[in-house]
C-alpha cells in the first residue's frame, strides 16, 4: 500500500495535476483498494477543516491583504529605510526588515511577498540591484511572515499536532529576528562585493526619523494588539484574527488608501487563496484517517527509530525528510500529512513540543524557497519580473537556502532559542 501510494502520488504531482487533488486521488485508490466505501472521503474531509480555529486563517489572509493595499506596508517601508537604507544594502536590507515588521501583521508568506515586492522591487532595479538578486531575496524575506508571529502555518500546525497556538507565536521572535539578522548581513556583504545599491553619504537627522516613526505608529501596534491579547490570554488566536481584519480596515479607512475596488479585490483574493489552503487541508485529514486505519504511521515511526538514537539525530532525519520533500510537495500538505506522524515519536524522545513545532516551522520556512515548488520563491520571481523563471534566481538563491539550512541546524542544537520566551511567558 506505501508503494502504490508514493508511486501514484509522485506520478500524479510529475503530471502537474494540483497538490489537493493529488491527495483525494490517492485517498480515493487507497479506499478502493482496502474495499472500503468511498463516502468515508466525504466525511472525513467535511470534518477536517470543522474546526473553530481554522477561521484564523481566512481572517489573517484578510488582514494581511487589507494591510497591503490600505498604506500600512508603505509606512512600515519607509520607517525600516529611514533606520537602515543609507547602509551598504540599505535598500535590501530594508526589504528584509520591512517583511519582518509585516510578518507580524500578516501571517502569510506569499501576502508578505508581494504587499513589499509590489512596492520595493521599481526601487531596488533603479538602484542598481539584479533582477536575479532581488527575486532571491525578496521571496525568501516574505517567509519571515510564516515564522514571525502571527503565522498561518502556526494555526495548522497547532491544531494538527495539538501544539498550544500561542506558545508557537511566541516562540517564533528569536527565531525570526535570527533569520532576519543573517538575511541583511548576506546582503550587505553581496551588495558590497557586487555593488549593488546606490550609496547615500547623506545624514539622517533625527526629525526624519520622529517623523517616519510617527507616520508607521499606528501599523506597529497592529502587532503589539494582536499578540499581547495571545499572550495574555485575553482572546484566542481566531479572535486575534478578528481583531486584526477590523483594525487593520479601521487604519486603511483613516489612511484614505483603500478604495471600493480594491478592497473587492482583495476580498476575492482573499477568499480564492483561503479556499485553496483549506482543501488540502481537508483532503489530507481524509488521507491521514486513511493511513492511520491502515498503522502506516506506526511502521513509519518503527523504521525511523532504527536510525534515531538520540532527539538530536531525530530532528536531523525529520529535517532531511522535509527537504527533500519540501522540494515537492505544499507546505499545508506536508505539515497535515507528517505532523501527526512525527509527534508522536518527537514525544517518546522527550523533545519539548514547542521546540519540535519550531524545528518543523523551520523547515517549512525552508520549503517555500526551495525549487520546484517554493511558493515564496516563485512569488518572488513574479513579482520581480514576469518572464523570470526560478532557475534565474541562481546562484543567489543558493546561498540563502544555505542561510536558512544554517538557522535551523542552530534551533535543533539550541532549543533555547525557540523555548526561552515562552518558557518565561507561560
Amino acid at each position: 500500500m506505501i508503494t502504490i501510494m508514493l508511486l501514484s502520488f509522485f506520478i500524479l504531482l510529475f503530471l502537474s495535476v494540483p497538490i489537493a487533488f493529488v491527495i483525494g486521488l490517492v485517498n480515493v485508490l487507497l479506499l478502493y483498494i482496502s474495499g472500503v466505501p468511498l463516502e468515508i472521503v466525504v466525511q472525513r474531509m467535511f470534518a477536517g477543516v470543522d474546526n473553530f480555529t481554522l477561521l484564523a486563517i481566512p481572517l489573517f489572509i484578510l488582514a494581511g491583504n487589507i494591510m497591503g493595499e490600505g498604506g500600512l506596508t508603505r509606512r512600515l517601508l519607509n520607517l525600516a529605510h529611514v533606520l537602515i537604507g543609507r547602509l551598504t544594502g540599505g535598500l535590501g536590507m530594508t526589504g528584509i526588515v520591512t517583511s519582518a515588521l509585516f510578518g507580524t501583521i500578516s501571517g502569510s508568506t506569499v501576502a508578505t511577498t508581494y504587499a513589499v515586492g509590489t512596492i520595493l522591487v521599481p526601487r531596488l532595479k533603479e538602484e542598481n540591484y539584479h533582477n536575479s538578486f532581488i527575486a532571491a531575496v525578496i521571496g525568501p524575506a516574505g517567509v519571515l511572515g510564516l515564522i514571525i508571529p502571527p503565522s498561518i502555518t502556526m494555526v495548522i500546525l497547532g491544531i494538527t499536532a495539538d501544539i498550544s497556538i500561542g506558545q508557537l507565536f511566541i516562540a517564533g521572535v528569536l527565531p525570526g529576528i535570527v533569520l532576519t539578522i543573517a538575511l541583511c548581513i548576506y546582503v550587505a556583504y553581496m551588495s558590497k562585493i557586487m555593488d549593488f545599491g546606490v550609496k547615500q553619504t547623506d545624514s539622517i537627522s533625527g526629525k526624519e526619523v520622529w517623523q517616519a516613526f510617527q507616520d508607521a505608529f499606528l501599523s506597529l501596534l497592529s502587532p503589539v494588539i494582536i499578540l499581547g491579547g495571545i499572550f495574555t490570554g485575553f482572546t484566542t488566536a481566531t479572535e486575534a484574527a478578528v481583531i486584526a481584519v477590523v483594525y487593520s480596515f479601521i487604519l486603511s479607512l483613516y489612511y484614505r488608501e483603500l478604495t471600493v475596488k480594491s478592497l473587492k479585490q482583495l476580498l476575492m483574493s482573499s477568499a480564492v487563496t483561503s479556499a485553496t489552503i483549506l482543501i488540502i487541508i481537508s483532503a489530507a485529514n481524509s488521507l491521514v484517517y486513511v493511513l492511520t486505519v491502515n498503522r502506516i504511521p506506526a511502521m513509519i515511526s518503527d523504521f525511523f527509530l532504527q536510525f534515531a538514537n538520540t532527539p538530536v539525530q531525530f530532528l536531523l532525519v525529520v529535517s532531511l525528510i522535509l527537504f527533500i520533500l519540501g522540494m515537492f510537495l505544499d507546505v499545508t500538505a506536508l505539515i497535515v500529512l507528517l505532523a501527526p506522524i512525527f509527534m508522536p515519536i518527537a514525544i517518546q524522545f522527550n523533545i519539548d513540543p514547542i521546540h519540535f513545532g519550531m524545528v518543523l516551522i523551520m523547515n517549512f520556512a525552508l520549503a517555500n524557497i526551495t525549487p520546484p515548488v517554493g511558493l515564496s520563491l516563485i512569488a518572488g520571481t513574479g513579482v520581480t519580473d514576469r518572464n523570470m523563471g526560478i532557475e534565474d534566481t541562481f546562484p543567489y538563491i543558493l546561498h540563502i537556502i544555505g542561510i536558512f539550512i544554517f538557522v535551523v541546524i542552530l534551533i535543533i542544537f539550541i532549543p533555547g532559542i525557540s523555548t526561552i520566551i515562552p518558557n518565561y511567558f507561560f
